[in-house]
């Protein structure tokens, strides 16, 4: 229900979290008449501020990098309550630059941190490189044996792409490679105008022990229709080792230029999965949400909108059965009934919930009444630190 006049008008704010005067005198009846934001926002995290260095010019992607800072923050908690985040890195570590081409060439990295107090505190383990590759999106999850993979992309521009899977059975400290599920190669040039890549895995778990991996697919330009990009998705049925076909999971028929990108998927505890992804073109970046029944069968199209949400999206399904949806607009939104409606909380967790200043956000349950937003967050000096804004749930209950 929305506020009335009188909430509106007389506000002020009490320790239960209302905007109201009064407050113990008109909380307890009001309970029942005033919707409640599901999440009040409090404490900000920083986990990672890089510092700058003289760089010797921008990179192929116009990037400086001694000004890059950190980005693209990605959890995930370990089966000993442990936290692990990845997130993009520029540093000066053997850093060198030269043409084009990249001929001399240290690109992006992904830089792995611990925390053991449940995210307050980070502490770096280990750092992937590739030698002349820019290494980008990176997500960890952890298998039932122990073991730890990651996913990422792993580029020369216009050139090579390859989506790669790491494995680590030291906890993170040192990464093999795995596997490669997807990638696109050529000669210098010849996978641009317009790019033919492969970017942002995600990895979620099956009902029927299978991992799959979701993620942005440009490929599919050079057929008829040619999509410009398609989400799609692999299943590894050996902890990821080997993958299977391509499975298509949204793209739009009727628009093959649309791009549907940056995709999420999770499991939800009604037994279905939902993934979310941004759909570049016509729709603006704005965020849409598809249903699977298996997590491996998808529906033509690319689903239904959710409101206010834009770039670069992330899901997760609460214990308590809601979903929490953010992008790259700071929102935060809440679906109580499986992705069919979505509501939008207020405040947003970072800026003023436009596209302005705040990126690649991810969103997770870090206790039972909390929940912390990732974000990368810009600094005056230019570039973006990785930082997690915490906040309190409110139960279900108060949201009816």
């Amino acid at each position: 229900m929305f506020p009335t006049l009188f909430d509106i008008s007389f506000r002020s704010r009490c320790v239960c979290g209302w905007k109201h005067v009064l407050c113990v005198n008109i909380c307890f009846w009001t309970l029942p008449l005033f919707a409640i934001e599901p999440v009040i926002w409090n404490n900000m995290v920083l986990v990672n501020a890089a510092p700058h260095f003289e760089d010797h010019g921008r990179d192929a992607r116009h990037i400086q990098p001694g000004r890059f800072g950190s980005q693209y923050g990605r959890m995930a908690k370990l089966a000993d309550k442990s936290w692990f985040i990845v997130y993009t890195i520029y540093d000066n570590s053997g850093y060198k630059y030269g043409d084009v081409h990249h001929l001399s060439w240290q690109g992006t990295a992904l830089r792995v941190a611990k925390s053991s107090d449940n995210c307050r505190t980070w502490s770096v383990i280990s750092t992937l490189r590739a030698d002349n590759r820019d290494l980008d999106n990176g997500q960890i999850i952890q298998l039932s044996n122990g073991r730890l993979l990651m996913a990422g992309r792993s580029v020369r521009w216009q050139e090579s792409y390859f989506i790669y899977v790491w494995s680590s059975t030291d906890g993170g400290i040192t990464w093999q490679l795995l596997s490669q599920p997807d990638k696109n190669e050529g000669f210098p040039g010849s996978l641009g105008n317009p790019d033919k890549g492969v970017y942002e895995p995600h990895f979620c778990l099956l009902d029927d022990g299978s991992l799959a991996l979701f993620y942005a697919n440009e490929k599919h330009v050079v057929e008829n229709p040619p999509y410009s990009q398609i989400i799609s998705e692999r299943l590894s049925h050996d902890d990821g080792k080997t993958w299977g076909p391509e499975i298509w999971v949204a793209w739009d028929p009727d628009k093959p230029s649309e791009r549907p990108g940056m995709p999420v998927a999770t499991k939800m505890t009604n037994g279905q999965y939902v993934v979310v992804f941004e759909v570049v073109g016509s729709h603006n970046a704005s965020i849409f949400c598809k249903i699977s029944s298996d997590g491996k069968t998808w529906s033509s199209g690319i689903g239904a909108a959710i409101p206010r949400e834009a770039g670069g999206p992330y899901v997760i399904s609460l214990t308590d059965g809601r979903l929490v949806a953010t992008s790259n607009t700071g929102n935060v939104s809440f679906s109580d009934n499986y992705g069919v409606t979505w509501h939008l909380n207020n405040p947003p967790a970072w800026g003023d919930g436009t596209i302005k200043k705040y990126w690649w956000l991810s969103v997770y349950q870090t206790a039972p009444k909390e929940i912390g937003v990732v974000a990368s967050v810009p600094r005056s000096t230019g570039g973006t630190d990785v930082a997690i804004k915490f906040g309190t749930l409110l139960p279900l209950s108060s949201n009816n």
